[in-house]
Order: structure tokens, then sequence, then C-alpha cells
């Protein structure tokens, strides 16, 4: 009997654990658009539903918005509209608006307790507080309980007008990064002479090795031609290192460096990455080289930045759609069987690429 009741008090105690809590602080995180001192936060004010005073124990959790309060922080500044009458006044002000979170995780009872002095801004406080979706409610020995909060909104109009200005930016900056984004490889690359539609090979270790070997491409390229012709080839093909290679995988840095952004600020993003290959072998083997060409990418993208947006292209989260279209062999033909040609010549090198496109962003 000893045994079970010391069990028992040392389940009690791993109980008290997990239930405890931690202490919610002012919001200073910045907002969606890179700001920093946006004052928004949530206040816990200890009380039951009564609006009495409540001793916090070791035992009790306080309300959560989800995903923590830099999430609130978030989703405040994304979901609230600065008065145009104030803002054309420059008129700043914070209201703090009080609501019980009910066990059930809803909002209930929200009303301005501490007021801005303009009513324009205590109504949109309460507009955006009472757009919130379901928190984790408040438990006590980790049974969820009702709990009073305060939740300051700010507004700051110095911070708004830097925020217009950075959503012009984002703006251009959007228009220039979902352009379509075309990247190349080496003749049957990666894994060459296998007939795999998957891969472990990433595309920067590729598009390395590829510009590294751009000498040999270059040389190659002129090797049966003569003289202006030569020339010519070999100019085209140096042109194409920098003008396509280089440019298509700096596209690819910036646009999977947005994607890691955009997602992480929960916007819904949807694209197709389609892959060709030269002629040079037949269509069901290059069609199995074009689907691993299409994974090389996206295994570059799912190590980028420590792995963000591996869940996402595995589907463990939402909010990335990709269509993969392995097309194959482009529809055209080699004048010759040479390597010059089929391999290093400008047409072959412009052959042999993925394409993302119809880039969507919600």
């Amino acid at each position: 009997m000893k045994r079970i009741s010391m069990l028992l008090k040392l389940f009690s105690v791993f109980a008290l654990i997990i239930c405890i809590s931690a202490t919610y602080a002012q919001c200073d995180e910045g907002n969606i658009y890179g700001m920093r001192g946006q004052k928004t936060g949530i206040a816990i004010v200890k009380a039951d539903s009564n609006g009495h005073h409540v001793v916090p124990t070791a035992a009790m959790t306080l309300p959560t918005f989800k995903g923590g309060n830099r999430a609130m922080c978030r989703y405040i500044n994304k979901t609230k509209k600065y008065p145009i009458n104030l803002k054309n006044q420059k008129i700043s002000g914070t209201t703090t608006v009080q609501a019980k979170v009910l066990a059930d995780s809803t909002l209930t009872d929200v009303e301005v307790i501490s007021s801005s002095g303009y009513d324009e801004f205590d109504q949109e406080a309460i507009r955006v507080v009472k757009s919130f979706p379901k928190m984790i409610p408040s438990t006590q020995s980790c049974e969820p309980q009702d709990m009073i909060v305060h939740i300051p909104v700010t507004f700051i109009y110095e911070e708004e007008i830097e925020a217009d200005k950075k959503k012009e930016e984002l703006a251009k900056l959007e228009k220039e990064i979902l352009k379509p984004i075309t990247l190349y490889f080496e003749n049957d690359r990666p894994d060459p002479r296998t007939t795999q539609e998957t891969t472990n090979t990433e595309y920067m270790g590729l598009y390395n090795k590829y510009m590294a070997a751009k000498n040999t491409y270059v040389t190659n390229a002129g090797k049966n031609l003569a003289g202006t012709k030569r020339t010519e080839a070999e100019n085209a093909v140096s042109t194409f290192f920098t003008d396509s290679i280089q440019t298509g995988y700096d596209r690819l840095v910036k646009f999977t460096n947005y994607l890691v952004d955009a997602l992480q600020d929960g916007k819904q993003i949807e694209f197709t990455i389609s892959g060709f290959a030269s002629p040079l072998s037949n269509s069901s083997y290059n069609k199995h080289l074009s689907a691993r060409r299409i994974e090389s990418v996206l295994n570059y993208m799912k190590q980028a930045q420590g792995g963000v947006i591996a869940p996402y292209i595995n589907g463990q989260k939402a909010g990335l759609t990709i269509h993969k279209i392995p097309e194959g062999q482009v529809n055209h033909s080699f004048s010759s069987n040479s390597t010059s040609e089929t391999v290093y010549g400008l047409q072959a090198a412009k052959d042999r690429r993925i394409v993302i496109n119809r880039i969507s962003v919600k």
C-alpha cells in the first residue's frame, strides 16, 4: 500500500509539472512586414468568470493563442485596419480589450476596459479581438476553466506608414519573385544511367558541379567548328552559363527564402514544377530523368534554412501545393550525333531544365 501511495504522489507531482504555465510578456516581435516595436500582447488577469482575483498555483496554466504570443501578435497586426480618419490626422493610441476565454476555447464578453480616447480605435480593437480563432483555455489541475484576459491593441502612426511602405516593397518583390523560374542541368544528371524517379541529390550540389565544368562545356561546344563559328559557339555557351544557369539558381534561392517567410505567415502557395530532357535518350528514360530533376530541386528546398519547408513539401503541414509534371524530352532532333552538339551545345543545354511556374499566393 505504501508503494502504491508513493506512486500516486509521484504521478500527482508529474501532473503538476505538465500543467505549469509560462508567464506572458507584452509582444515586441514586429509585424509581418519585419517591423519592430509593435506593443501588442496579452496580459493575463488572474480572475475567475466572476472577475474575482485568483491566486495562481503551479497547477494552473494560462489561456494561450494557438501558436503562442508571437502568433497572436502576427494575427492582430495582419487583421487590424488603421482608421483612415485618425491616420490622416497622424494620431496614435492604444486600446486595452478585456475578454473571457471560456473552458470550451471560445471568447465572450469582449469589451474595452482602457480606452485610447478615440472611438474608432476602440471599435477596431473590439472587432479584431472578436475575430480571434478559438484559444487554448486556462486549466486548473489540468481541467479547463474560464479566465479573463486583457489584450492591448496598439495603433502607431509612424509604424503604420512604415508598414505601408513595406507592403509596397513586398508587392514589387513578389511580382519579381513569382515570375517563372528555369533551372538547368548537366547531361544525364542527377544519378546518370538509372531509371529511378526519385533521388537524394539536391540541386545546389548539381549547380555547383555544373558551374565548375563551365570551361569544359565552352571548349567542347566549338570543338568541331572553325573560325568565327567556333568563337560564336563558345561565346554563346559561356553567356548561357552566366545569364541563364547562374541567374536561374539565384532566383531559386530568393524564391525559396520567400517560401519560408510566406508559409510561416500562413499564406497558401501553389505552383507547378515541370521537368524536361534533351532528345538524346528514349522517351521513357527521359521521363524518369525529368522526374529526378524535379526531385533534386525539391530536395534543395527541403534543406533550406534548416528544413523549414520540408514538412510542407512532405504534406505534414498544410499551405503548400506542388504539381509535378515530368514532361520528358523536348520535341526536336539534333543535326548530328556529335557530343559537341548533343551534350555540350547550346540547344542541348537549354533542353536540360526544370521550370517552376503558375505560382499562386493567397
